[in-house]
């Protein structure tokens, strides 16, 4: 079975490029432009990892975390270097980010899923 991923972001381009790239075999990749849907959605199908950007309409990162299950690994995305966050996510990256910082990310977490 397929490690399942959500990618959270309201640039529906940045989503497709993640899906495109990071999709495999190992890797079944979900995407979502609206944070009430990917909150929706994790209530009904909790993913292995969740990677969720910053900077979103109607809520932030911090927020759309409180709404999901504390026991799913959560990554934040955001382009403020400068940004601090009031929950606890298990790593933050920086847009833009490189392909082999998330693929470095995407294996440590299927490791830990095993």
């Amino acid at each position: 079975m397929a490690f399942e991923i959500f990618y959270l972001d309201d640039e529906q381009d940045l989503c497709e490029n993640f899906k495109d790239y990071f999709s495999s075999n190992e890797f079944n990749i979900t995407t979502f432009t609206v944070p009430e849907m990917a909150i929706e959605a994790a209530k009904k199908t909790p993913p292995d990892l969740i990677f969720i950007d910053y900077r979103l309409p109607g809520m932030n990162g911090d927020q759309v975390a409180l709404f999901m299950d504390k026991e799913i690994p959560k990554y934040l995305i955001t382009g403020d270097h400068l940004l601090t966050t009031q929950y606890g996510f298990v790593g933050i990256v920086s847009k833009p980010y490189r392909a082999h910082e998330i693929q470095s990310i995407l294996d440590v977490e299927l490791e830990n899923k095993k």
